[in-house]
C-alpha cells in the first residue's frame, strides 16, 4: 500500500521536500499551486469588498463636511442679526408704528375681525350638520357666535346685519337641539357619543347635569311613546321601544353622574378659544382675527355646575323615570296587541318581549323586576283571554245559520238532497284510489245538502280557530327559559320561578279560560238549538227535526279537545227524535186508519183461505199490516237513512205502539197521535166515500158468487140482483144501506155468523202479534206494552187454547224474522 503523501505545511525548510521521491514531490507541488490559487481569489474578494466600504465612508465624510459648512454659515448669520443694537432698533420702530398708525384704527380692526368671525360661525355650524360632525364643536361655535353677537350689539352703531344673523343663529340653535334629541332617541348611540351630546346640550342651553338628565329621560320617554304609537302589521316597533327602555337604564347607570361630571369639568378647564378643535376651523381664520377679538371673549370659560347631581339623586330620578316609562310602554303594548288576532304572532311577540326583558333585568337597579314581569304577563294574558273569548264566541254564528235555515224553511228546497244514483255520481271516475268518490259517497249518504254544508263550513272554521288557540297554549307550556347567571341575589326566588310562572301558571290560566269560554259558547248554542224545533205539528216539522239531528251529529262528532262533553245535546236530541217519529208516522198511520176502516166494513175475511194447521190458524198477517210497514219504511227513508239511529228507531216504535193500539181496539179510526190533520183528511173525504162504495160492490159480488155456487139463488133472484145493481149504478147518490153486523139477503138483514166474527178476531190477534215483534223495544217491559195488553184482552174474548195462542205468537215472530229485512230501517 503506497505511503501517505506528506503535508508541505509541516516542513521546516524547503530542503525537507526533496527528501521524498519524485512523485511525492510533484504531488506536493500540485497541492501548493492549488492552495496559492485559492488564496489569491480570497484576497481579491476581500480587497474588493473593503474598497466599496471605503468609498461609502469617504462620501459620508464629504457630505458631513458640507453640512458643517452650512451650519457655520447659518449660525454666523443668526449671530449677526440678533445683536442687541438691531433688536433695540426693531422695538423702537414697532412702538413708533403703533403710536402713529395702529392706535387710531384698532377699534375698527376689532369690529371687522369680530364681525368676520361672527359671519363665519353659521356657515361652520351648517357644515358640521351636513357632514355629521361633532355636536359639541357646533355648540362651542354657537356659544362663541352668541358672545360675538352680544359684543357687537352693545357697540355704538350696531349694523342691521346683526338682526339677520341673530335669526339665523336662533334657527341653528333649534336645529342643534333637534339633532341632540335625535341622538338621544337613537338605539345605536355609543356612550362616548352620548356624553358628548349631553355636554353639547348643557353648553347650548347652560343646563346643569340635573337638567340634562331630566331632558334626556324626557326625550327617551317620547321615543318609547312614539314607537308604541306607530301602526303597522309587524311588532318591531314594540320591541324597539322596549330596547330603548332597557338601553336607557343601562346608559343612565353608566354615564350618570360620574362620566358626565368629568366631561363637563374638562369642558370648563380651558376657554373655548383655546380649544384645539375650534382653532382647527379654517372658516373662522382665528390666526388672523384672534388678536383683534376682545379679551373677555377670548378668555370666556362656560360656567356649568358639574357636581350638582349626586349618585343618590341620579338613582332616584332613574327610578321615577323607569316607573313612568314602563307604565307608558305597558299602555302602548296593551293598545297595540289588541290588533293581533293571530295566536302564532301573539306568542312570538310574547316570547321576544319576555326574552329581551329577562336578559337585561339585572340592569334595572332599584326597580322591582317581579312587578315588571307581572305587568308584562298580565298584558299578554289579557290579550290571550280576549282572543279566546272572541274565537269562542264565533260558535254563535253556527246557531244563527241554523236558526235562519229553520225559520226560512222551504219544502223541497231546504230538504233537497242529491241522490246516490244520479248521473254525476254514477259517472264519476275512480282516480287517486277512489278518494273523491268515497268522499262524495259519504257526503250523499249523510244527506249533506247546501244548508247543512253551510253549517259544516262555519263549524270547521270555528274548530280551526280553537285548534290555533290550543296550539298556542301548548307552545306556552313547552317553552323553556334559559337561566341567567347575572341574576340579582334579592330576586333569585323570582328568577328561579320564571319557568313556573311563564310555562305553567300562564298556560293553566289560559286553558281554564278556554274551557270556560267553550262551555259558555256551547251552552248558548245548545239553548238556541233547543228552542228551534217547530212543535206545531206542521208538515215541515219532521224534515226540520232531521236537519237539526244532522246538525247535532256534526257538532257532537267534532268537539274540540278542550270541550269533550259526552252529554252535549243529550237533552235536545230525544225531543227531535220524537218530532221525527211523528213526522214519519203521520202519513202511514192515516193510510193505515183507512185500511183498518175498510177491513172493518168488509163482510168476508180475505186471508181466511190461507189459514193452516189443526185447528186452522193464521200464518200470515193481513195485507193492511204489510202495507203499513212498507209505508212506514218508505216514510223513514224519505227523511234520510242517516238520521235513524237506534235511539231514533226506538222513539218511532214507541210512538208507533201508542198510535196503532187505539186503532186496533176500535176506539180511534183516523185519529193519529191524539190529533187529526184536517188539512190532509178533509180533502180525502170524497175519496173515502168512493172507497166505501167500491168495498160494498165487491162484497156483494163475492156474496152472490158464493150463493150461486151453493145453489141458493134461482134465475129470478139473479135477475132481481142484476136489476138492483143497475139501479144502484144509475142512482149512486142513493146507495143501498149496508148492515153493520150482518148480511143482506132478499132485502132483509141477516146477522153475521159467530164463526165469521171469531175469525176476524183471531186474524187481528195474529196481526197484533206480528206488529208487536215489529215494534219491539228493549226499554218497554212486556207488561207495559199496549199491544201485549191488547193481545191478552183478545185471548180472553176468544177463549183460545194456550197452545193455539203460543203457536200464533211463534208463527208471527218467525214471519217477522223472514220479512224484517224488507223494512230495513225499522228492523
Amino acid at each position: 500500500m503506497a505511503a501517505e503523501a506528506p503535508d508541505p505545511k509541516t516542513f521546516g525548510s524547503w530542503e525537507e521536500a526533496f527528501q521524498y521521491q519524485v512523485p511525492a514531490v510533484r504531488g506536493m507541488e500540485r497541492q501548493l499551486r492549488r492552495d496559492i490559487d485559492s488564496n489569491r481569489e480570497k484576497l481579491r474578494t476581500l480587497v474588493g469588498a473593503s474598497y466599496r466600504d471605503l468609498l461609502g465612508t469617504a462620501e459620508s465624510i464629504i457630505e458631513m463636511g458640507g453640512q458643517m459648512d452650512d451650519v457655520e454659515t447659518y449660525m454666523g448669520e443668526i449671530g449677526r442679526r440678533c445683536n442687541t443694537r438691531i433688536l433695540d432698533k426693531k422695538g423702537s420702530n414697532l412702538r413708533t408704528w403703533t403710536e402713529e398708525v395702529g392706535a387710531p384704527n384698532s377699534a375698527s380692526y376689532s369690529f371687522a375681525s369680530q364681525l368676520a368671525v361672527l359671519r363665519s360661525c353659521p356657515d361652520v355650524i351648517s357644515r358640521l350638520f351636513k357632514s355629521g360632525g361633532s355636536l359639541l364643536l357646533a355648540a362651542k361655535v354657537l356659544v362663541i357666535s352668541r358672545l360675538l353677537h352680544t359684543k357687537l350689539s352693545q357697540g355704538p352703531n350696531p349694523p342691521p346685519y346683526l338682526d339677520s344673523l341673530r335669526n339665523r343663529l336662533a334657527i341653528l340653535r333649534r336645529r342643534l337641539l333637534g339633532r341632540i334629541d335625535r341622538r338621544f332617541k337613537s338605539l345605536e348611540l355609543s356612550r362616548d357619543v352620548l356624553v358628548e351630546a349631553m355636554c353639547a346640550f348643557s353648553l347650548a342651553t347652560s343646563s346643569s347635569p340635573k337638567d340634562v338628565i331630566r331632558h334626556y329621560h324626557h326625550i327617551k320617554l317620547e321615543a318609547i311613546s312614539e314607537n308604541m304609537g306607530r301602526g303597522g302589521d309587524g311588532h318591531d316597533n314594540m320591541l324597539l321601544a322596549l330596547r330603548l327602555y332597557v338601553k336607557t337604564l343601562k346608559d343612565t347607570q353608566a354615564v350618570i353622574p360620574t362620566q358626565l361630571a368629568h366631561a363637563l369639568e374638562k369642558l370648563k378647564s380651558a376657554s373655548l378659544f383655546k380649544s384645539q378643535d375650534v382653532h382647527s376651523l379654517i372658516e373662522l381664520n382665528l390666526d388672523v382675527h384672534e388678536r383683534w377679538i376682545s379679551d373677555d371673549i377670548r378668555t370666556f370659560i362656560p360656567y356649568i355646575r358639574h357636581d350638582d347631581l349626586t349618585k343618590v339623586e341620579a338613582e332616584r330620578s332613574l327610578k321615577q323615570w323607569a316607573r313612568s316609562a314602563f307604565g307608558s310602554f305597558l299602555a302602548g303594548l296593551r293598545n297595540r296587541i289588541q290588533d293581533v288576532e293571530d295566536p302564532g304572532r301573539l306568542i312570538d311577540l310574547r316570547r321576544q318581549v319576555l326574552e329581551l326583558w329577562l336578559s337585561n333585568h339585572q340592569h334595572s337597579t332599584g326597580i322591582d323586576s317581579a312587578e315588571t314581569l307581572d305587568g308584562l304577563r298580565d298584558v299578554f294574558n289579557l290579550q290571550s283571554t280576549r282572543l279566546i273569548q272572541i274565537r269562542a264566541s264565533k260558535l254563535g254564528r253556527v246557531g244563527l245559520i241554523v236558526k235562519h235555515v229553520v225559520q226560512n224553511w222551504q219544502r223541497g228546497v231546504s230538504d233537497l238532497t242529491p241522490s246516490l244514483w244520479d248521473y254525476s255520481m254514477t259517472s264519476m271516475e275512480f282516480e287517486n284510489g277512489g278518494k273523491p268518490f268515497r268522499e262524495r259517497l259519504a257526503t250523499r249518504f249523510t244527506s249533506n245538502n247546501e244548508p247543512l254544508n253551510r253549517v259544516s263550513l262555519e263549524y270547521v272554521s270555528f274548530l280551526e280557530s280553537i285548534e290555533n288557540v290550543e296550539e298556542m297554549i301548548k307552545k306556552l307550556r313547552e317553552a323553556r327559559w334559559a337561566d341567567d347567571v347575572d341574576d340579582l341575589d334579592n330576586e333569585g326566588d323570582l328568577l328561579d320561578d320564571k319557568q313556573v310562572l311563564l310555562s305553567e301558571d300562564d298556560p293553566r290560566l289560559l286553558q281554564e279560560e278556554l274551557n270556560s269560554a267553550l262551555q259558555k259558547s256551547y251552552g248558548e248554542l245548545q239553548l238556541v238549538l233547543y228552542k228551534l224545533p217547530d212543535k206545531s205539528e206542521t208538515t215541515n216539522s219532521g224534515q226540520q227535526a232531521a236537519y237539526l239531528i244532522r246538525v247535532w251529529r256534526e257538532l257532537r262528532q267534532h268537539l274540540p279537545k278542550s270541550y269533550q262533553n259526552p252529554n252535549f245535546g243529550s237533552s235536545s236530541i230525544p225531543s227531535l227524535q220524537h218530532i221525527l217519529a211523528d213526522g214519519a208516522l203521520r202519513v202511514p198511520l192515516e193510510r193505515c186508519s183507512k185500511r183498518i176502516a175498510k177491513m172493518s166494513q168488509a163482510k168476508l175475511l180475505q186471508a181466511r183461505p190461507l189459514w193452516e194447521g189443526d185447528p186452522e190458524l193464521p200464518v200470515l198477517p193481513s195485507a193492511w199490516t204489510y202495507r203499513f210497514l212498507l209505508d212506514l219504511a218508505s216514510s223513514m227513508n224519505a227523511f234520510g237513512s242517516d238520521v235513524w239511529s237506534p235511539q231514533a228507531v226506538d222513539a218511532l216504535k214507541k210512538e208507533f205502539i201508542l198510535s196503532i193500539a187505539p186503532m186496533l181496539e176500535g176506539r180511534q179510526a183516523v185519529q193519529v197521535n191524539g190529533h187529526r190533520d184536517r188539512d190532509f183528511l178533509d180533502g180525502e173525504d170524497k175519496e173515502e166515500e168512493e172507497m166505501k162504495e167500491e168495498v160494498k160492490k165487491d162484497e156483494e159480488e163475492i156474496e152472490e158468487r158464493i150463493r150461486e155456487e151453493n145453489g141458493e139463488v134461482d134465475g129470478e133472484e139473479a135477475g132481481n140482483v142484476e136489476e138492483q145493481k143497475e139501479k144502484n149504478s144509475e142512482n149512486p147518490e142513493k146507495p143501498a144501506g149496508k148492515p153493520l153486523n150482518g148480511t143482506m139477503s132478499n132485502g132483509h138483514i141477516e146477522p153475521e155468523s159467530e164463526e165469521e166474527r171469531e175469525d176476524g178476531k183471531v186474524q187481528r190477534f195474529f196481526d197484533i202479534a206480528y206488529l208487536t215483534n215489529a215494534s219491539a223495544v228493549k226499554e218497554i217491559q212486556s207488561e207495559d206494552s199496549q199491544l201485549l195488553n191488547l193481545q191478552r184482552s183478545l185471548v180472553q174474548v176468544l177463549a183460545l187454547e194456550p197452545k193455539s195462542t203460543e203457536r200464533m205468537k211463534k208463527d208471527a215472530a218467525e214471519y217477522w224474522k223472514r220479512t224484517s229485512l224488507l223494512f230495513a230501517l225499522l228492523a
